[in-house]
Formats: C-alpha cells, sequence, structure tokens
C-alpha cells in the first residue's frame, strides 16, 4: 500500500486512500453548540481580537487548571517561545529538553541561542528521566523543559526539587496534556511544589496546545501560556502583543500623544506578536466543557486495547505513576520481535500490506533529525530512547472509536504477531 494517496499532513494523521483504518485529522468533531460559539463572534463581538471573549477563556482556563495566570495564545510553540523569553535565556546558556518529544518542544530555545542538552526517557514512562536531568545539569543550565507526551505526566514531584536545587526554571510542555493530573494538580501549575522557591527564581511555566490533532482545538490553532510568577503575567500581555499598552486614561486629550502606548517590557527582549482570534477564545471556552468526559473516552478505549492485547508479551504499553491522571493523547506502543528476529519494520509492513491498518511513527528522537544536527545540537547520550524508539509505532486514534474499529485493530495487530513468531 506504498502507492496510497495521503491527504493528511506529514505527521500522518488525515485520510488515506485504501486502508481499512487511517488516523483522522481532527481527535472529534465540533458540536453544534461549539459553532454557534463561533457563529456568535462572527455576528456580534465588537472587535476580533484582545477583547472579553480571550479574557472568558482565560479565566475558565485558570478555573479549570487551577493555573494562577493565563494568557491564551495563537499557538503553543509560541506559548513555548515565551516560557524561553521569561526564563531570559541567553546565547551559551544550557537548556535540557527530553529528546523524545515534538520539534517544538526545543526550536523556540535554540532559537534564542540556547544549547539543547538531550535527556534521555523514562523507560516505564517514556517521558523525561529524572535522573538523567540530575546527570546533565553544569553551570551553563538555565531551566529544564519537561513534556508530558503522550498526555503521561512527568515526574514533576522529582523535578522540581532538582531544579530548585540548582536554581533553574521548569517550563512544562503541557502539549498534550489538557486534564493531565498528578495528585489531583493540573499539569502545567507545579512551579511552586515541594520546597520554598530559590529566592531569586520564581515561578515556573506551563504551556498547551489547542490543535486540531488535540483533545479540544480552537479552529485548528491556538495556545495557552499560564505563569505563577506576577511580575511575569504583568509583562506577558505585553510581551504578547507588540508591546502595546495603554497611555494614562486621564490625560489632558485622549489623542495625544495617540491611542496606545509600545514599551518595553523585559530589558532584554523585543515583544513579539502572538495574538489569538476572539472567535477562537470563544470556541475554547465552550470546548473546555467537554474535556473530562472526551479524555474518559479516550481512557475507556485505552482499556479496551491494553485488555485486547494482553496476551502478546512482545507488545509493551507506557505505565502511568500512581495518584496520576493519564489522558491517552495519541496510541505509541512497542514491538519487542528479538525473539523471532522480526523489528518494528516487519511489524507495519504486515499491518498495512496484509492486514490494511495504517499504524504510524511519529516522535523521531529530535537529535536524528538534520534540522538540529545542523544547528549543532546532534550529540546525544540517550541508550534508554535510542534502544526503545526503533520497536516504537502508533495504532489510528481518535475520541469515539467503536468496539468495531478497536476490534479490527487489535485482531489485525493480534495476527501480524503471531505471524511473525512463525
Amino acid at each position: 500500500m506504498s502507492n496510497k494517496t495521503m491527504l493528511g499532513d506529514a505527521s500522518g494523521r488525515g485520510a488515506v486512500d485504501g486502508f481499512r483504518v487511517t488516523c483522522p485529522a481532527m481527535q472529534h468533531p465540533y458540536t453544534e453548540a461549539e459553532i454557534d460559539a463561533v457563529v456568535k463572534v462572527m455576528r456580534e463581538a465588537c472587535g476580533q481580537t484582545q477583547g472579553k471573549y480571550m479574557v472568558e477563556f482565560e479565566q475558565a482556563f485558570c478555573a479549570f487548571t487551577g493555573a494562577k495566570h493565563a494568557f491564551a495564545v495563537n499557538n503553543c510553540t509560541s506559548a513555548l517561545k515565551m516560557a524561553a523569553i521569561f526564563c531570559h535565556i541567553q546565547p551559551g546558556d544550557e537548556v535540557i529538553i527530553p529528546a523524545y518529544t515534538f520539534c517544538a518542544s526545543a526550536i523556540p530555545f535554540g532559537d534564542l541561542g540556547a544549547k539543547i542538552v538531550w535527556a534521555d526517557i523514562n523507560p516505564d514512562t517514556w517521558t523525561i528521566d529524572p535522573d538523567d536531568i540530575a546527570r546533565k545539569i553544569t553551570p551553563k543550565t538555565k531551566a529544564v523543559v519537561c513534556v508530558h507526551l503522550l498526555g503521561m505526566p512527568c515526574d514533576m514531584k522529582k523535578i522540581v526539587p532538582i531544579a530548585r536545587a540548582h536554581g533553574l526554571k521548569v517550563v512544562e510542555d503541557c502539549a498534550q496534556a489538557l486534564d493531565c493530573r498528578i495528585d489531583g494538580q493540573h499539569v502545567g501549575t507545579f512551579g511552586d511544589f515541594g520546597a520554598e522557591a530559590v529566592a531569586g527564581v520564581f515561578g515556573d511555566f506551563g504551556c498547551f496546545s489547542f490543535h486540531s490533532a488535540k483533545t479540544m482545538t480552537t479552529l485548528g490553532e491556538g495556545g495557552m501560556f499560564v505563569c505563577a510568577d506576577d511580575a511575569d503575567a504583568a509583562a506577558a500581555p505585553g510581551i504578547r502583543h507588540n508591546g502595546c499598552c495603554a497611555y494614562p486614561a486621564d490625560r489632558e486629550r485622549y489623542w495625544s500623544p495617540a491611542m496606545s502606548c509600545v514599551d518595553s517590557f523585559l530589558d532584554d527582549r523585543w515583544p513579539q506578536n502572538f495574538c489569538i482570534g476572539e472567535a477562537q477564545c470563544a470556541l475554547g471556552t465552550e470546548e473546555l466543557k467537554s474535556v473530562i468526559a472526551n479524555n474518559n473516552t479516550l481512557i475507556e478505549q485505552d482499556r479496551k486495547i491494553r485488555e485486547k492485547l494482553a496476551g502478546l508479551p512482545e507488545i509493551s504499553f507506557s505505565r502511568c505513576p500512581e495518584n496520576s491522571r493519564y489522558v491517552v493523547h495519541q496510541y505509541i506502543m512497542h514491538y519487542d520481535g528479538s525473539a523471532c528476529g522480526k523489528t518494528r519494520d516487519d511489524l507495519l509492513d504486515l499491518m498495512t500490506k496484509k492486514y490494511g491498518i495504517r499504524c504510524i511513527v511519529q516522535y523521531y528522537p529530535l537529535y536524528r533529525y538534520p534540522l538540529f544536527q545542523r544547528k549543532g545540537c546532534g550529540e546525544f547520550d540517550c541508550p534508554v530512547l535510542d534502544k526503545w524508539w526503533d520497536g516504537s509505532f502508533s495504532f489510528p486514534w481518535w475520541c469515539g472509536m467503536d468496539d468495531t474499529v478497536i476490534d479490527t485493530l487489535c485482531s489485525s495487530l493480534i495476527s501480524a504477531v503471531e505471524e511473525l513468531r512463525s
């Protein structure tokens, strides 16, 4: 089936001709209430950006996550760029980032001149390994980026004290982890966890995505930047919107010198434009109402698949830490065919050519990509990831898969694995 036409994007999501099961571009369709929310803004909003719907969305997001401050932005990459800006990254600073993640977790930090130090994964959770973070801290380390990849929480109870002990800032990439929690606390809000913050090191940052592949989406793109420190929160609107701010309201002539001022909010950084539209914000507020239910659906789908595949020792899954909520953003598994001399590629050849199931492989270790190699970030020491990744693959995955689809996926995989054994 290698000649099939791909109608989706480079991530592997989207319809592809000729397969029995493929991966849709969106996790779930919009509801009528969500569509109505967008249409209402189109009909009634006085402005299309920086208005009351943005404020309502930010307030609703704080209520949902427990974040102290939240700022809606155009995408999660921009939220990560804001985090990098507030970390005051300078050329030559080191930032520890997991090598197993989407490229956007690293690009904003490299763009500001940071030297990226790749962290290995924990063999159970497949997220960043706290022990490897501790091993790779040097006097030049400025921050650590913790990616709650696939909706699996990182071990923040261990990571934050390590970072605090070395005066590092912690950036939580929660792009795939909305509604993911540790002991009931939402990811992205662990800036003040544990002991008192090291003097001079302010709270940390959470970055969220509302891309169309996520559990909730704001018309295909969107994001949220959250922070704990009041000073960072005061500067965030100016950084987000070109340094724009108001002149004093009580000046003698309302037009003098102009309607708005442009100022500096951080001495070492120019402002940016990361603004998001009002219709997207209205949609986001509405979509927050269904996030928990949608994630519960994904969790139940995961339970069914694990149960059906329990008899395959060649297939393994990530393990969620105790007292944590894993929201199962994508469905990645690991195949070990070493006992019969087979590889992941042998398995996917069978799944595609014989069984018509379009499994995909994603999140190439970032140090293997040409971009990072050309930028001087090709050096790595990640033995767990380097061995594990070549056996990883992903089922098609969306919210609301019916039992027939789940049965088709699982029975096909069981047959393929058994055939490879023989």
